[in-house]
């Protein structure tokens, strides 16, 4: 048990500080921002069907 305490405590020392904040609002923004040039590509007619893809 003591291993494992021991792997974490390096991980923790190793990661950035940064790396286990909530992202900030910028980035959520940013991110939101990129996403948006795919909205409308979908045909008019298109239906998603959730059974049929839960199949595959």
């Amino acid at each position: 048990m003591a291993k494992i305490a021991d792997q974490t405590r390096a991980a923790e020392e190793l990661s950035p500080r940064e790396s286990q904040e909530p992202a900030s609002q910028a980035t959520r923004e940013e991110a939101l921002r990129r996403l948006g040039k795919f909205r409308g590509r979908l045909p008019e007619d298109f239906v998603f069907d959730r059974d049929d893809a839960n199949c595959r």
